[in-house]
């Protein structure tokens, strides 16, 4: 499975079309949701807009198995090792899938709008068991509003003597190189993250995500709210250090790594299978009394899946 990457920023969405059909051919819902950077679309919808976008354009192909392509210049020679698959999200079991959880913390609520990152960690899970904590306070080279800091505890005072995003990117690169990104509500981290790394060195964060929001939606039935705090409570995990992004990072690994045996429980074994069942929209039946009752009772913890 190819994880997180790095490539020099597409400036047009046809332009990030063509760089992500590089690898080769995709399904419009993979295909839309690296354009156009959304987590949840549904096939129809995703299909009509990869119609509208590139149907038209020359450098681009839907073939008869609906995956899109890039078309290949006459004369061209086929290129070895591509078939109609989706070479993006191949058959990588669940328990050898490397996965990178991220939490940020920051300025603000709108990366577009200026805001930046003022602590970040990253850590790495495999095999249903929690790795590597990585961890760092980023000077994010503008103040930080006083409730930020009464949310955080982070003040200008802990940061201003840190580095910069720009100066510690690599490290940061390297510990995402490979995984699938994963964060609790995934597109808020993985647009600060983007931005971050689009500022420091010109290139897009690309690759496979996974939002523990929607696993949760998916795999805890019984919540009616999926924020960390429920999430966690739920499955009888501890914040140690709440809205700071070590204690939020290793938190959502612990609560991954659970919602992944839950996953395999129901018969999903893949990556691809569990980002295709994750795709798809969620009907609820209607909950009874009983059921109502449930939610007050978190789910017993079976399993250390701590370092």
């Amino acid at each position: 499975m190819h994880g997180t990457s790095f490539t020099p920023r597409p400036t047009t969405l046809s332009a990030r079309a063509a760089a992500a059909l590089a690898a080769g051919p995709l399904d419009a819902v993979t295909l839309m949701r690296q354009v156009c950077q959304v987590e949840r679309l549904q096939r129809e919808a995703a299909e009509r807009m990869a119609v509208a976008l590139l149907g038209h354009l020359p450098e681009f192909e839907q073939r008869a198995n609906g995956f899109w392509s890039l078309r290949a210049a006459a004369g061209a020679l086929p290129r070895a090792g591509v078939a109609d698959v989706a070479p993006a999200l191949p058959l990588v079991a669940l328990r050898d899938a490397e996965f990178a959880v991220v939490d940020v913390e920051t300025t603000g609520t709108s990366a577009s709008a200026g805001d930046r990152i003022t602590e970040i960690a990253v850590v790495h899970v495999q095999g249903g068991h929690v790795g590597d904590v990585y961890s760092r306070l980023v000077n994010p080279e503008r103040p930080i509003p006083p409730y930020i800091t009464a949310l955080t505890q982070i003040s200008w005072e802990m940061v201003r003597d840190q580095p910069p995003f720009r100066e510690v990117v690599q490290e940061i690169r390297e510990r995402l190189a490979g995984r699938v990104f994963v964060a609790h509500n995934a597109t808020f981290d993985w647009r600060f993250v983007s931005e971050e790394v689009r500022r420091s060195t010109g290139d897009d964060l690309q690759g496979p995500r996974l939002c523990t929001v929607r696993m949760a939606r998916r795999f805890l039935p019984e919540l009616s709210r999926r924020s960390l705090d429920e999430v966690t409570r739920f499955l009888g995990l501890t914040i140690e250090a709440r809205h700071r992004a070590a204690g939020d990072a290793v938190a959502t690994a612990q609560a991954l790594c659970r919602m992944l045996e839950l996953a395999e429980d129901e018969g999903i074994r893949s990556w691809s299978e569990l980002d295709a069942v994750l795709a798809r929209p969620i009907r609820r039946p209607r909950q009874t009394a009983v059921d109502r009752r449930r939610r007050a009772f978190p789910l017993p913890v079976t399993k250390d899946t701590s370092a």
